[in-house]
């Protein structure tokens, strides 16, 4: 486990984080007017944070991390949407341009808003899995920095964070919920909360038809899954990162799954109960909670992670949970 992100290089990312990275509330989350003064779920509200998803302090970090020639140069990534606009948004506080490979099925508003930050969108069709090799394409046709957001050890260590503060804000946690997909985020909570408290139960979650970490998990190798067919855009990964997925092995206690109509009705009940606005990627993992498929007698927190929607898929959602 040597080369696994230490609990030291956590603390100094955390502490080189920018002013502009907001400390999220956590919420409490009552199903029902018989449960307020007694919740056992509460919400991580990433949604509120600067670029309305989690992802800014990774992108902070990986940038942080580049060598002044390489920020020079500028950078290219790839993402579904949430850590564009990080990336564009830490860029353009940081002078660094940024380039963004994306898939054509991106959110338009989410396109929308990397452009606004001042980056330049790639897209490179609709296979998630062209979109490092276009990556590579990229840096080497317009001599960018390339960064590969699934196997870049500052990632980890960024998303890292969220762990530490779920920590502080509430030590009596039980069980923490993470969304899944190349696997980053789930990593760097995970690793920074077992690092500190092995007794916390970190539970993953996933959908059904996104389920790569969850099948990976399961066979204890990495695999590529042949499908993928989720509302959850933001968990587009067919396979999980190396890098992060050892650190799953080591700090993830289990992964579940839920279903497309789970993930719209936690959006409802977000919405409704809690007041707050949740992408479909960013409630998947109060999802696992309100869905029961994971131990709810145990005080827990879920990272509500990202709130960047369109009103299409907003009613989308309250259609399906009608």
């Amino acid at each position: 486990m040597s080369d696994l992100t230490n609990l030291e290089t956590i603390k100094r990312a955390r502490a080189a984080l920018p002013n502009v990275i907001r400390t999220t509330p956590i919420i409490p989350l009552a199903q029902d007017a018989a449960e307020i003064g007694n919740e056992n779920l509460f919400l991580k509200c990433e949604n509120m944070q600067v670029t309305g998803a989690y992802k800014i302090r990774a992108a902070f970090t990986a940038l942080s991390a580049l060598s002044d020639e390489a920020r020079s140069k500028g950078v290219v990534m790839a993402s579904s949407g949430n850590f564009a606009q990080a990336f564009a948004y830490a860029g353009r506080e940081m002078g660094v341009p940024v380039a963004v490979v994306m898939l054509d099925s991106t959110s338009d508003y989410k396109v929308a808003q990397t452009k606004g930050h001042g980056a330049e969108v790639i897209f490179c069709g609709d296979d998630a899995m062209a979109r490092q090799p276009t990556v590579v394409r990229v840096a080497e046709e317009q001599g960018m920095t390339a960064i590969d957001t699934w196997e870049f050890p500052p990632i980890t260590a960024g998303h890292a964070s969220i762990g530490m503060e779920i920590l502080e804000q509430c030590p009596d946690v039980e069980q923490v919920l993470v969304p899944v997909s190349s696997g980053g985020a789930a990593a760097g909570i995970a690793t920074a909360i077992k690092l500190q408290n092995s007794g916390v139960k970190m539970i993953g979650v996933q959908p059904e038809k996104a389920n790569a970490a969850y099948v990976s998990m399961g066979k204890g190798e990495l695999v590529t899954i042949d499908y993928w067919d989720s509302i959850a855009d933001g968990l587009s990964a067919r396979c999980p990162g190396s890098f992060p997925f050892r650190h799953l092995q080591a700090f993830m206690d289990e992964i579940v799954l839920i279903s497309e109509q789970e993930i719209a009705e936690a959006f409802r009940t977000i919405l409704l109960r809690a007041k707050q606005i949740g992408e479909p990627a960013g409630v998947v993992a109060p999802a696992g909670f309100l869905s029961s498929k994971i131990d709810t007698s145990l005080k827990t927190v879920a990272t509500l992670t990202g709130g960047n929607l369109s009103m299409e898929v907003a009613e989308k959602m309250l259609t399906m949970s009608a």
